[in-house]
């Protein structure tokens, strides 16, 4: 079904990405007082916020290439903006209905930061209050010198970034998660004010933020047992990032996990979490039909738990069922009746070990992401003669790229909701690109790193040539974090490669490529991800009977909006009232979990004011 694409994608490294500035030697690092610098300009935004004086604001902002990311503090809404003509209009109107006051420096906040010899910040987080509602809510500002004609270099905001921590009112509250939840009911009909559709990280992580608020929740999943989203996929799977990025939120994972998480400690960590907040889980369960009661705002479910029907009223529905629920994705290829071996994706992958014990001597890993190079080594290790094919390039990032303090290596050194704060709630047109930065400063230094593996003939992309958060935000993966062995294996020749070409048809014994040549194996693993990443195209076989005319209304999911807003998640959807679509990775789930929590309890509650969605015309 052919589905308009609003709001439109735009290309995250051309249309949204901007130049890092460079700066001049007009400041002396050195003997600048940063607490007394950065108290000024968080004194001089609140003089402007008061004054509602657009030559305040130009005092305080860069002129051009300056930004505002917003978090449900001030838009009510998930919005960015850029450049001061558009950024002092809209913070004035809505000034008025917030109400901003009590803007205050955290102590001990402000600090300098180096990027690079040419890229230097000074840096403070702050809070303040908003009236309507009455909240709490967090900034951070990231400020560049200017010269000033009348003496010193002037201080502007570079980024402002700004987030709700929460209602006054209705107040977190972390007792309530080793209360006793609701039981199940046994009755044919359930009534909650929240459903979440899918047990894994997302549905749990939002369940406990629902808790931990008050909210009344109802959590669904298909499978049979807590964490079987992990226990049920292949043995050798593991976390391509640090552990310290993965934390749940209220229970770090054990202190003797590995870094690198494995299948079992993610399965393990998801039970936990569930036992220890006592949250209930109806399993075995799938929707029958959806639909939405314009009149009274309410969501009704038709369930089929373990062959039983049941319904199910609610006021807000979460989707939280992961990447992957549109289906694998594998190639059609003519011939597929004639191969003879074992043909699976990588979803129906257990272990080399089991494939060995079936006659499986020698296997193709279609792919060359993550996935395919966990089974490329798991298939070695069995002792199957193992050949990659990949298709095309492949972006490849050192595993100590991401552990490095300048980039996600932050959350070793700062607590999870500091981290978060830095990579999760600032204006992606900066944060991808001093990201970027950091993994291109590493890859220069080190050209030589990938040499054997390219000789080998593994077709690399590195971090000087492409960048990680556009693999994340827009192919959801498609790339890979080098841990070691699998480089190793592809460079010294112990596993093959055959890479630039795509395979077109079966044979009796393997795969003919597009070349012409052929390569024989008793098993193919297809390693090629799952179906469109948007939402909306897997919908149907999550809502059930109904779900067209829900999936109409959406917004699409996933790439960036014009102003480099991840498009249809966390946040309300402009023509699906109460309607939440929760998903990406462990960090987002952590940082977005509270997000949507928030928006749901502030809509519970009649307090949350509706979405600012104007566009200003210069910044269209």
């Amino acid at each position: 079904m052919e589905l308009t694409d609003f709001p439109p994608k735009f290309d995250l490294l051309t249309e949204i990405y901007q130049p890092l500035p460079k700066l001049t030697a007009i400041v002396d690092w050195d003997a600048l007082d940063a607490s007394t610098t950065a108290e000024q300009v968080v004194k001089g935004f609140s003089t402007a916020l008061e004054s509602a004086d657009k030559n305040a604001f130009a005092d305080i902002f860069l002129a051009h290439q300056s930004y505002w990311r917003d978090t449900l503090a001030i838009t009510s809404h998930l919005r960015t903006f850029k450049d001061c003509d558009v950024i002092a209009p809209v913070l004035t109107e809505l000034n008025r209905e917030r109400r901003i006051n009590g803007i205050a420096i955290i102590p001990g906040s402000a600090q300098i930061v180096v990027a690079s010899e040419t890229l230097k910040w000074l840096e403070c987080f702050f809070t303040f209050k908003t009236t309507v509602p009455q909240a709490t809510c967090t900034g951070r500002l990231m400020l560049l010198p200017r010269v000033s004609e009348h003496g010193p270099a002037s201080w502007k905001i570079w980024t402002l970034s700004t987030w709700l921590t929460g209602f006054d009112m209705y107040p977190e509250d972390e007792r309530r998660l080793r209360t006793p939840s609701k039981p199940l009911s046994g009755e044919d009909h359930l009534c909650a004010d929240v459903l979440i559709i899918g047990g894994g990280n997302a549905g749990l992580v939002v369940a406990a933020r629902l808790k931990a608020l008050g909210v009344d929740y109802l959590v669904i999943d298909q499978n049979a047992n807590v964490g079987d989203n992990w226990s049920l996929r292949y043995d050798c799977l593991r976390f391509h990032v640090g552990k310290s990025f993965c934390e749940t939120p209220y229970l770090p994972y054990p202190k003797e996990a590995t870094n690198a998480l494995t299948r079992d400690e993610l399965a393990n960590q998801v039970k936990r979490f569930a036992d220890e907040f006592r949250i209930h889980v109806l399993h075995r369960t799938t929707v029958k039909a959806t639909a939405y009661d314009n009149e009274s705002g309410s969501w009704a479910l038709q369930l089929l738990c373990d062959k039983a029907e049941k319904t199910v009223s609610c006021k807000h529905l979460v989707l939280a069922t992961g990447v992957g629920f549109q289906g694998p994705y594998m190639p059609e290829l003519l011939g597929v009746g004639q191969y003879e071996g074992v043909n699976i994706h990588s979803t129906n992958y257990k272990s080399a070990s089991l494939l060995a014990e079936q006659g499986v001597q020698s296997a193709l890993v279609i792919g060359s992401a993550n996935t395919a190079f966990d089974i490329m080594e798991d298939c070695y290790n069995a002792e199957l003669r193992t050949t990659m094919v990949q298709r095309s390039p492949t972006y490849v990032i050192p595993m100590s790229y991401l552990l490095h303090p300048e980039g996600l290596g932050v959350y070793d050194y700062v607590p999870a909701e500091i981290g978060d704060a830095i990579t999760q709630a600032g204006p992606l047109a900066v944060g991808g690109p001093l990201l970027g930065l950091t993994h291109a400063k590493l890859a220069a230094a080190e050209t030589d790193r990938y040499a054997g593996l390219a000789k080998a003939g593994f077709q690399v992309t590195n971090c000087t040539q492409s960048d990680l958060v556009a693999h994340l935000l827009e192919r959801c993966g498609g790339h890979f974090v080098d841990m070691g062995t699998g480089v190793e294996l592809l460079a010294t020749k112990k596993v093959g490669i055959k890479s630039g070409v795509s395979p077109e048809s079966y044979t009796a014994s393997g795969l003919k490529f597009g070349d012409g040549s052929t390569l024989d194996a008793d098993a193919i693993i297809w390693c090629t991800g799952f179906g469109d990443a948007d939402v909306r195209q897997g919908v149907s076989s999550i809502l059930g009977d109904g779900a067209e005319a829900i999936q109409n209304k959406m917004e699409a999911t996933w790439g960036v909006d014009a102003e480099g807003e991840v498009r249809g998640l966390w946040k309300r959807h402009a023509d699906v009232d109460n309607f939440w679509v929760m998903g990406g990775g462990t960090a987002q789930h952590r940082w977005y979990s509270k997000v949507v929590a928030l928006q749901i309890k502030g809509a519970l509650e009649g307090i949350f004011p509706r979405a600012y969605r104007d566009v200003p015309a210069t910044s269209q």
